[in-house]
């Protein structure tokens, strides 16, 4: 049995991202806009999150489960016009996150709108 190993976001393992420079910092090459990463965190389920991303569905993303270092993150990589954004789902496995996805490419309307509501997530914090 030949096991395929998933393409891993926070590398920049896609081929519109490149990394350049002196500091290597990412860039999307059909732009040459330089690109950022940004990671949340959720208590459901892995499947629960890649059905809103793979169905475009992202107003419910608001219904998540935000929280801060939880086993499942999204991770998400984009440019600051909002017009490119890459999505990987990870899960923890001791002692490293590690892609649980393929990575999913937004572009143009898709990506802002996803963009847009990542930003109205505020992750709740643990009580002591």
């Amino acid at each position: 049995m030949e096991t395929t190993q998933i393409a891993n976001l926070a590398n920049y393992e896609l081929p519109e991202l490149k990394r350049q420079g002196l500091f290597r910092r990412g860039y999307y090459t059909p732009t040459q806009m330089p690109v950022k990463k940004k990671e949340y965190y959720f208590t459901d389920d892995v499947e629960d999150l890649k059905n809103l991303l793979e169905q475009h569905r992202f107003n419910d993303i608001k219904n998540l489960h935000c929280k801060s270092l939880t086993p499942t993150g999204l991770l998400v990589v984009s440019t600051k016009d909002g017009q490119f954004a890459a999505a990987q789902i990870r899960k923890y496995e001791p002692y490293e996150f590690k892609p649980a996805t393929e990575i999913m490419v937004f572009n143009g309307a898709d990506a802002a709108a996803l963009l847009e509501k990542l930003k109205e997530l505020k992750p709740e914090e643990k009580l002591f």
